[in-house]
């Protein structure tokens, strides 16, 4: 028996000790611990894109606005020119127009409105294709309405006999007394606007009429009595003092 004891002991001894290890304590367990990103410079914050951020791309071409976008129309570009081949008319002639319009743009113009006025001592007026205002007035108007192709030339004609501007005042009142010219307009209105696109116009000199030869010859009696008097009058004068002075009392 007491040899089985000192056995036992001498094994016991000669086991090694226990692991320091094993007998370390354990440090407690970590609660939902969260670790901490490194803080980040407001440089740097500024330079990332913010959370959601989608860079938009740049329009593809051939992009397409959106609806109901519209854009600028294109500019117009109308010229008009108007001629009746001469410097001068008088009462009872016919003067006869032509009006040339150039649309010099890319783009057609729908229902242009060409206007021509006439001279003012007009007492008729023809346009074909045009609608004749003002029948029976001094001032008389044709009217075109007409497309624009673009880069097309349109002409049209017209034609006005002229009156006596003196008459034609006494009777309308529509040409001023002293009017030495037949003025015709002609613009070019686009879109129905009131301003004109384009406008051109033509001066005929007019002879005097009877009635301002008239008004001079009067002024020049007036004026020959004048020079008359201015010549004649000392010597009238002092004739007549030689007489009364030569009477007898």
């Amino acid at each position: 028996m007491r040899t089985a004891v000192v056995w036992a002991l001498l094994c016991a001894a000669t086991l090694p000790g226990p692991s320091a290890a094993a007998y370390a304590p354990q440090a407690p367990p970590i609660g939902a611990y969260t670790p901490q990103a490194p803080t980040i410079g407001a440089d740097v914050l500024q330079a990332l894109p913010a959370a959601g951020y989608a860079p938009q791309a740049p329009p593809a071409a051939g992009y397409a606005p959106h609806a109901g976008y519209a854009p600028a129309p294109p500019a117009v570009s109308v010229t008009v020119a108007v001629t009746d081949g001469r410097d001068d008319a008088e009462a009872g002639k016919r003067l006869d127009y032509r009006i040339t319009v150039h649309n010099l743009g890319p783009t057609a113009v729908h229902g242009a409105r060409i206007e021509q006025e006439m001279p003012a001592t007009t007492t008729s007026a023809t346009a074909p294709g045009a609608t004749v205002e003002g029948h029976g007035v001094g001032r008389q108007k044709a009217v075109w309405r007409s497309d624009l192709p673009a880069h097309d030339i349109q002409v049209f004609t017209a034609s006005a006999v002229l009156g006596d501007r003196t008459e034609r005042t006494d009777r309308t009142g529509s040409a001023a007394p002293g009017t030495l010219r037949a003025a015709a307009t002609v613009c070019v209105y686009v879109d129905e606007s009131f301003a004109p696109t384009a406008c051109s116009g033509d001066l005929d000199d007019l002879p005097e009429t009877q009635a301002d030869a008239g008004a001079g010859g009067g002024w020049g009696w007036w004026a020959a009595a004048a020079a008359a008097a201015a010549l004649f009058g000392p010597g009238v004068v002092r004739a007549v003092r030689r007489r009364r002075g030569t009477a007898p009392r």
